[in-house]
């Protein structure tokens, strides 16, 4: 299906799910001429649950939060301001999180299910437990325990308590298996292409998502029970459904109109017309794209744009244009590792893991976005600042669960827990699985000069399966999977932070810029609207604090 037609469908979506919001019933006294979610159009809500789905994941909010951006910028992805961990972020920052979940998409799920069975719409059902439990992991990522048990008993339960965050993933993995069923099931109505704004009605890419989803799950949780996760990818595996090509890929599309309704990439709006936005690259995933190799990472161009080609410029303004000016190079950073304060030279421009400086007259300097995901400018050494009206206009993705990531999943159980897999097999074709992703992401990009090509991308490839074959342990081996499965999870707020916790990989991450930072953020706090509104909700001890699937003893707190 072309880009084009998708985003058609998403406008037409869009249009559909704004009628689907008269389908709850607020009238206690059941007025007739009000809907209510007996009588509403099954459709209609399915879509409205995934147009919210893809506006809780994709941050798409007024109060401009860092939300689950923060798991990006906590692995140095983007800049994290601090100094401190602790202080990084404030328990509102996720309040739209859990609101738009809890009386989001999930609320309407719910509703999704209950017509469903008393109408044996199993395709319905199946794809709602689909979101619900990619929806429940997530939240457990960066939450840890959670409601979910009596979370939707509406006037009967206005204070749900917390489910162990262990149960939660394991109802999550049974709703998985439930889903997969029922999208096997041969009912007299299926779900409509028009409404699907991910599959567009074909029940067997749901299915495969299901099933890949499964393995997310089996991967996250193998050091809480190796013998479990080994049978399950095994069995996945065997079965041989899984997301293994670009066709299959689960993404949240997004075009360049802009207006009634808009359906740009959230981040091409905030970087590319709302400026200043105060977000900076975070210079150690630049430096690692540009120096980590023996070329830089065939994706440089189509991740970052440069604003400028020289910083600091000739005419930098002192501290307004370089506020580390008058700061000494840390002394817990190493020298000729650590990239310090705000350029790696060549137009790289960004900021350092922690950096609590206030913002200076840099939006139109800074490094920004690119083409890839987010819909910005290839970087063609045009040098130019960014504007609404640059690259493909906002027409980017949400990579949520892509080709690529599940094979370095797979790279990664092959390597430690011995499956069928062959892990250097899966990270080649993980490598590959990214870079066709995005350097064919834009086809204007092909004709530049300055476009990677078939033979940058079997250099990088030579390099880093060699460095993987070369690598003395498992641990070193391992790394160079967990960096790779890193570089590629680029757009994606989940992945890394939940690999990093796992795997404390890639390693040698640039530390925070105050020396004594506190503990890395394990998980996150509540948010505000969960504690002031819910008794049964306290605030954490602390950040530190593990979600049960972590289990590695890796020390974090740098």
């Amino acid at each position: 299906m072309n880009t084009k037609y998708k985003i058609s469908i998403i406008l037409l979506s869009v249009l559909i799910g704004l009628g689907s919001c008269e389908s709850i019933d607020l009238d206690v006294n059941n007025n007739p001429n009000t809907a209510s979610p007996e009588n509403s159009d099954i459709n209609l809500l399915l879509n409205g649950a995934m147009l919210n789905f893809a506006k809780w994941l994709g941050e798409d909010d007024e109060d401009n939060r860092d939300g689950f951006e923060a798991g990006m910028e906590v692995v140095r992805m983007l800049h994290m301001y601090g100094p401190l961990y602790d202080n990084a972020y404030a328990p509102g920052e996720f309040d739209d999180i859990w609101r738009q979940s809890y009386s989001g998409h999930l609320s309407d799920i719910q509703t999704v299910k209950s017509i469903s069975d008393d109408n044996a719409l199993f395709h319905h059902k199946g794809v709602a437990q689909i979101l619900e439990s990619y929806t429940m992991t997530t939240l457990v990522d960066y939450f840890g325990d959670v409601p979910y048990s009596d979370a939707f008993q509406g006037s009967d339960e206005f204070n749900p308590t917390l489910d162990d965050d262990a149960a939660v993933y394991a109802t999550a993995l049974s709703l998985l298996d439930e889903a997969i069923a029922n999208l096997a099931q041969t009912p007299a109505t299926s779900i409509p292409s028009t409404g699907d704004i991910f599959f567009f009605g074909d029940t067997a890419k749901w299915t495969t998502l299901a099933k890949t989803l499964k393995l997310r799950i089996y991967n996250n949780t193998r050091l809480v029970d190796s013998a479990a996760s080994l049978a399950g990818i095994n069995a996945l595996l065997a079965d041989g459904d899984l997301i293994d090509a670009a066709a299959d890929d689960f993404a949240i599309f997004y075009g360049s109109n802009s207006s009634a309704p808009d359906v740009r990439h959230p981040q091409f709006i905030n970087n590319y017309e709302n400026t200043p936005s105060g977000e900076y690259m975070n210079m150690y995933f630049m430096n690692l794209m540009v120096h980590g190799f023996n070329d830089a990472d065939p994706r440089t161009r189509y991740y970052f744009y440069r604003q400028v080609n020289d910083y600091p410029a000739a005419d930098a303004q002192g501290i307004f244009d370089f506020p580390c000016l008058a700061e000494n190079f840390p002394t817990h950073y190493t020298v000729g590792v650590d990239p310090f304060c705000t350029s790696i030279g060549e137009g790289y421009w960004g900021r350092i893991h922690g950096d609590a400086q206030g913002l200076p007259s840099d939006s139109d300097k800074i490094t920004t976005w690119g083409t890839y995901p987010i819909g910005g400018k290839f970087d063609d050494d045009s040098f130019s600042a960014v504007g609404k009206a640059s690259g493909m206009g906002g027409a980017g993705i949400n990579p949520v669960l892509m080709s690529s990531f599940v094979y370095f999943m797979r790279a990664e159980a092959a390597l430690t827990l011995g499956t069928t897999d062959n892990a250097v097999a899966m990270l080649e074709a993980g490598i590959r699985a990214s870079m066709d992703k995005v350097l064919n992401f834009d086809s204007n990009t092909a004709a530049s000069s300055l476009a990677s090509d078939a033979a940058d991308v079997d250099a990088y490839v030579t390099e880093i399966t060699g460095a993987y074959n070369a690598a003395a342990t498992d641990e070193d081996k391992l790394n160079v999977i967990m960096t790779q499965a890193y570089i590629a999870s680029w757009g994606n707020s989940v992945e890394a932070y939940n690999n990093y916790r796992r795997t404390g990989m890639p390693r040698n991450l640039t530390p925070t810029q105050l020396q004594a930072s506190g503990a890395f953020i394990r998980s996150f706090k509540y948010p505000s609207v969960a504690i002031d509104n819910n008794p049964n909700i306290s605030p954490k001890a602390n950040q530190a604090v593990k979600v049960f699937w972590d289990l590695n003893s890796a020390d974090l707190d740098f």
